[in-house]
């Protein structure tokens, strides 16, 4: 695995070079409208059962771009389905399209309403266990739902960004336990979030800013994507398919779910 990389761009330029990018990407992305054959994603879509059990945890990867939910091959879906062939005790995995996270919203609600009663109080958001991971567009919209969720008083024990794109994504809200930020800056039309911070430190720990890089000779197989992709994000997509990150991500999340530690910090 690589070391983690801290260093600030040199060129003071380039904060709003990479600022003028993710705009351009999140308009570019948002103006091509997903392919009709598409299933939008509804909550009968999801597997988890409800309400989940005190102590059980829940975790939720945010698929980037216009990505389907159940692409097998994309890098959270891939993760979601390895960590599920294990039947994990007490741990259920969801994938979400970051333009449906309203989905992950109410699968929370009602996943840790331990009662049944519509309402979660006060002991059951203190109970709750939850990991978010996101690719992408994902990514960022991993930072959102993690403050969502500070406003519901409800704590997040790990956050992950991978190659996360966006434009508040770069620092992580204080009930957030745990964040790992894992990113690619090569030459492209997209480069990743190069350094998270915690809006609190005494209550987020920043596990690392872990830069891959991915050289035109270096070889990621990308064939399940289609040609076009291939051609036009060369580095943002070998990360997607690189299986260091996989395994990067996967055991992180591992570590999160076999902690025993409390999750009601604020």
């Amino acid at each position: 695995m690589r070391s983690g990389s801290f260093a600030s761009p040199c060129n003071p330029l380039e904060p709003a070079a990479s600022l003028l990018r993710r705009l351009l990407f999140c308009v570019f992305i948002f103006a091509v409208p997903a392919p009709a054959q598409w299933h939008r994603q509804s909550f009968s879509d999801l597997t988890t059962p409800l309400p989940l059990k005190p102590g059980d945890t829940l975790v939720i990867g945010i698929v980037g771009g216009w990505e389907p939910w159940d692409k097998p091959y994309r890098l959270v879906r891939r993760i979601c389905l390895r960590l599920r062939a294990e039947a994990l005790p007490g741990t259920y995995i969801e994938t979400i399209e970051n333009h449906r996270v309203e989905l992950a919203r109410e699968l929370i609600r009602k996943a840790f309403d331990f009662d049944g009663d519509g309402e979660l109080s006060q002991s059951e958001r203190a109970q709750a266990r939850i990991v978010i991971y996101g690719h992408s567009l994902g990514g960022a919209a991993t930072v959102d739902l993690c403050r969502w969720l500070k406003k519901q008083e409800m704590s997040v024990l790990l956050s992950v960004q991978i190659d996360s794109v966006g434009l508040r994504d770069a620092k992580v809200p204080s009930n957030v336990r745990a964040a790992a930020n894992l990113y690619q800056h090569d030459i492209g039309p997209m480069r990743g979030q190069t350094r998270i911070k915690a809006e609190d430190k005494k209550r987020t720990e920043i596990l690392g800013n872990w830069r891959y890089r991915y050289p035109l000779w270096k070889y990621v197989n990308t064939e399940e994507e289609t040609a076009l992709l291939r051609v036009l994000m060369i580095p943002h997509l070998k990360m997607q398919f690189d299986p260091e990150v996989w395994d990067r991500v996967e055991g992180l999340i591992r570590l999160a779910i076999s902690s025993s530690a409390p999750s009601g910090r604020q």
